[in-house]
Order: structure tokens, then C-alpha cells, then sequence
């Protein structure tokens, strides 16, 4: 009877893991199942987000207009977008956007942006922060409160958040 018990019991057990962990586990490794359009490694989720599946890397573009970086910087650390996680990128993290010739931007077209230049959250001192300029992909130090053109993005790891 012990041993019919302890079968019982390893059945059950083996149940609950299949049907109750493993989900819990996959909807938390895949938050966003819901892809609306593909770009080579860049994935576009319905929310928002875009992927780059080569560096696991997830983007969110911010508003479509001219911002400082302070505006930047506090737009990204107020997203709470698919449970938050998200800071300003780093000058490599931007250069790894650029594909010349890709897009009307030189990057993934899944990053709808009409600006040339995003900020990264990489500063000298209390005036200057490097952004990136898409146009001939190279970035610079440039006065973090003279908006011409720059915009906001925000990334993640799934390591980040």
C-alpha cells in the first residue's frame, strides 16, 4: 500500500509541476507572445516593444518630438510598460541600432522615430550627455538641455527587470 501511496503522490506532484509551473514559468521567460510584424532579428510586439532577438535587447520608442534630456531621462525612468525595468540606452546599445541604409532612419523601421538623434544615458559632468545621430551613426557630446531633434528611447534586458 506504501508504494501504490508514493506513486499516487509522484503522480500528482508531476501534475501540478506540468500544469500549474511550467506556464507560470514560460509566460514569465515570453511576456509578450503577441508579435505583429517581424525584421530580420527585430521583433514588434502589439504593445510596443521591439526585440532584438540576437541581443535580447527589448526598445521602446518615447514621444515623437523634440526633448532634452532631462524630458529623456524622465520619461524613461517613469515607464512602467510590461512590468518596467527600462533606463536610457548606452551610447554601444545605440550604435548597435545602426544599420546604414536600414529604414529611413538607419535602423530596425519597427523603431517608428522621424528624429535623427536619440539620447543615451551616458553624461560628462552636469551639462553634456552623448546622443546618437542616425544620419551618419556616430555619437557625441552634446548639451543635455538644447533639444534639436533629439528623442527618447528606453531598453531593457530581461536581466534589467
Amino acid at each position: 500500500m506504501a508504494g501504490f501511496m508514493m506513486r499516487y503522490v509522484k503522480c500528482i506532484v508531476a501534475f501540478c509541476v506540468f500544469f500549474f509551473y511550467i506556464p507560470v514559468a514560460t509566460a514569465k521567460d515570453q511576456p509578450h507572445s503577441d508579435v505583429v510584424k517581424k525584421d530580420g532579428t527585430y521583433l514588434l510586439y502589439a504593445n510596443g516593444i521591439v526585440k532584438d532577438t540576437k541581443t535580447g535587447l527589448e526598445w521602446k520608442v518615447g514621444p515623437d518630438e523634440d526633448t532634452d534630456w532631462k524630458e529623456a531621462r524622465s520619461w524613461v525612468q517613469s515607464l512602467n510598460l510590461d512590468g518596467g525595468g527600462w533606463r536610457m540606452p548606452t551610447l554601444d546599445e545605440l550604435e548597435g541600432l545602426y544599420k546604414e541604409g536600414k529604414g529611413d532612419r538607419n535602423m530596425t523601421p519597427l523603431l517608428k522615430t522621424t528624429g535623427w538623434y536619440v539620447w543615451s544615458g551616458e553624461t560628462e559632468g552636469s551639462s553634456y550627455t552623448y546622443n546618437f545621430y542616425f544620419y551618419y551613426g556616430y555619437g557625441y557630446w552634446y548639451p543635455r538641455t538644447t533639444p534639436r531633434g533629439e528623442r527618447a528611447f528606453a531598453v531593457r534586458s530581461r536581466g534589467d527587470g
